[in-house]
């Protein structure tokens, strides 16, 4: 089959060569440059900050050393049982204030402790519990899939790449020896804190950032990575899959394009493929039953952007032309792995919680004039809050420093639209934490209180770490310790 360049390829390759430079020494907050929103159209708003700083090969260092509060001793597993027994864990604080009830989260992903230089260590996730409790933090997203790889025992899909020393063609499959999703439950249960599961939903492979750390496509592994099992069969000489679908399972670009492997971007598969949903529920429902999390967060739970997927199983289903009919198919599509995510996990652990992290801009009707999380995406994040699909979103109101949400004003007009919209539900409210000043982060900690919101989530471990904020939350906003809510029912 001839490959052929769908457009923009050229923009989003010099665009993500910026996230392989070395990370700078000095503070990295900086105006935002203008191709930000572009990038994070393509690798979510998250991996667009790590990648514009230069994290992704490695964490910035942290301000200080890291806070100590005495954890219990780790001789206990955690006890996988395919039923959550409900449990309130309390905060471990010295104060002595009444508890309120309010969601702290945290995220936490693959890029705050892992790196493509050194082997990740069991003893990181014990600091990073350490500075989250110690701040007043009561939950943490722990992203436990990046793009088709398991930072958990597997399962359906191989150990990540990014757990052992070594390039990706080493690496990826190599059991490190450890699972740190069972170490990052036993610690940060015994120091009071829920743990969801945070799960990259569609992207499939991220290819190396350079043929220094391996090749574009992923190395042969078992049980085999998701573009093995979706592009070859099981009798494939070299990299037995499963399904033989080639090309045809990936996004297709509105010409017939199919999206290509690039260096450091995401290959992303089509939701109109039934079984790319199939295998994505699949993988929920194993991380359901064989680990005792507090709930399921899920991000990138959308399409590339507004001219993706023109694939031959989507045109066959919704026609080749875009249409108002064939945009609300592909909500459907995203809203339908919803639906099934919630109803499995709920089946499975009826007291865990479904949450999602979702684009900051709903619809572009508020005079920002920003992209549209539901004409541009095909997210539907209010509908989900309407119908019950999730039990919370966390619209994402953040960028790099000088982005629509970093104005203090328009953060307000993007968190009342989201609560206004919460239809009995949760919307805990996204909240950068590179800010220079600290106040800013209190500021907008004090609105989302002032607006109701049952909680909120900072963004990220590696912006508060780098700039030594624990204290200050725990000192100020989070000085009365607060229990997270119960599920919605």
């Amino acid at each position: 089959m001839v490959r052929r360049r769908f457009p923009g390829w050229l923009l989003i390759l010099a665009l993500l060569l910026t996230c392989v430079r070395p990370a700078p020494v000095a503070d990295v907050t900086a105006e935002a440059p203008p191709d930000f929103e572009a990038l994070a159209a393509s690798v979510g708003r998250a991996e667009a900050w790590y990648c514009l700083n230069g994290y992704t090969t490695s964490p910035p260092e942290p301000a200080r050393s890291p806070l100590s509060p005495a954890l219990p001793s780790l001789t206990a597993q955690t006890i996988i049982t395919p039923v959550l027994t409900p449990t309130v864990y309390l905060p471990l604080v010295a104060n002595h204030f009444p508890l309120q009830i309010e969601r702290r989260a945290i995220w936490i992903t693959r890029y705050d402790w892992t790196s493509l230089s050194a082997g990740a260590q069991p003893q990181k996730i014990d600091e990073l519990v350490a500075n989250v409790a110690g701040a007043g933090f009561n939950t943490i997203f722990f992203q436990v899939r990046g793009a088709g790889d398991a930072y958990y025992t597997p399962g359906l899909e191989p150990w990540a790449a990014r757990l052992s020393a070594g390039t990706v063609t080493e690496t990826l499959g190599m059991d490190p020896g450890w699972d740190p999703l069972t170490r990052m439950l036993d610690v940060a249960h015994a120091a009071g804190l829920e743990v969801h599961a945070y799960i990259n939903v569609y992207p499939a492979w991220l290819p190396s950032p350079s043929e220094a750390y391996g090749p574009l496509a992923p190395p042969a592994t078992t049980p085999p990575q998701m573009f093995d099992r979706f592009t070859y069969g099981p009798t494939h000489p070299e990299h037995p899959g499963e399904y033989g679908l080639a090309w045809d399972w990936r996004h297709h670009d509105s010409g017939g394009n199919p999206m290509l492997l690039t260096w450091g971007a995401y290959l992303w598969p089509s939701p109109g493929v039934d079984q790319v949903q199939a295998y994505i529920a699949a993988i929920v429902r194993d991380i359901i039953t064989r680990y005792p999390v507090d709930g399921i967060h899920l991000d990138l739970v959308r399409y590339a952007g507004p001219a993706y997927s023109y694939d031959p199983y989507s045109n066959a289903a919704a026609g080749d032309v875009r249409t108002p009919a064939r945009d609300q198919w592909q909500r459907d599509r995203v809203t339908a792995l919803v639906r099934q995510v919630s109803t499995d996990t709920h089946t499975l652990r009826p007291e865990a919680w479904v949450s999602a992290a979702v684009w900051p801009y709903y619809k572009n009707d508020l005079g920002l004039q920003t992209s549209s999380g539901y004409h541009d995406y095909f997210q539907d994040s209010k509908g989900w809050l309407a119908s019950g699909a999730v039990d919370a979103i966390a619209p994402m109101l953040y960028g790099t420093g000088s982005s629509v949400p970093d104005d203090l004003g328009n953060w307000r007009i993007l968190a009342e639209d989201f609560v206004a919209s919460s239809a009995g539900r949760h919307v805990d409210l996204g909240i950068a934490g590179y800010y220079d000043d600290f106040a800013a982060i209190a500021q907008r900690i004090a609105i989302a209180r002032e607006l109701g919101a049952p909680g909120h989530a900072l963004f990220s471990y590696a912006a508060l770490d780098s700039r030594g904020y624990w204290d200050d939350l725990a000192d100020g906003p989070y000085r009365v310790p607060a229990i997270a809510p119960s599920r919605p029912r």
